[in-house]
C-alpha cells in the first residue's frame, strides 16, 4: 500500500493481516521516535482505550490497533510525518527521534512533539512544516 495514497477506505477495509503489518508498521516507527509508552498512545488517539503496559501485545503482533476514523486519520499523518523525517534526515535516521524533542522557532520554541501530543493540529502542523506539499493539499 502506497502511503501517500490510500484513502481511509482502504485503511479502514484492510484484512486482518494487513492490519498486523500496518499496526506493526505504525509501532515500529514510534519506536524508532524513542517515544514513551503513554506518548505513543497519545499520538495514535488510543490513549483512551489502551493502556500503556499492553502496547506489548501490539508490537509482537499478537493485535493489530483498531482502524477507526480518528485512527485512520493518525495513520495518514504518522506514516507522512515518518516520511518526511527520512526525507529531511536522509544520512541519519537516528536524527529524527532528536529533532522531534528539540524546540524549534517556527513552534515558537516548542518542540515538534509537543505538537504532535496536543492533537491533529498539532500533528498537521509538524507534518506540514516538514513536508511543504501537504500544504498544497489543504
Amino acid at each position: 500500500m502506497n502511503k501517500n495514497t490510500a484513502s481511509e477506505q482502504d485503511i479502514i477495509n484492510l484484512s486482518d493481516n494487513e492490519k498486523n503489518q500496518l499496526t506493526s508498521q505504525l509501532s515500529q516507527i514510534l519506536e524508532n521516535w524513542k517515544l514513551e509508552d503513554s506518548d505513543q498512545l497519545i499520538i495514535l488517539g488510543l490513549e483512551e482505550t489502551i493502556k500503556p503496559r499492553h502496547l506489548y501485545m501490539y508490537r509482537r503482533g499478537d493485535k493489530s490497533f483498531e482502524f477507526n476514523d480518528v485512527m485512520v486519520t493518525r495513520t495518514r499523518m504518522i506514516l507522512g510525518i515518518d516520511e518526511s523525517l527520512g526525507t529531511t534526515f536522509p544520512t541519519n535516521k537516528e536524527y529524527a527521534s532528536v529533532w522531534l524533542k528539540r524546540s524549534v522557532k517556527k513552534f515558537k520554541h516548542k518542540t515538534p512533539l509537543e505538537l504532535m501530543l496536543s492533537g491533529d493540529t498539532g500533528m498537521n502542523r509538524v507534518w506540514h512544516f516538514l513536508d511543504c506539499t501537504q500544504g498544497w493539499r489543504s
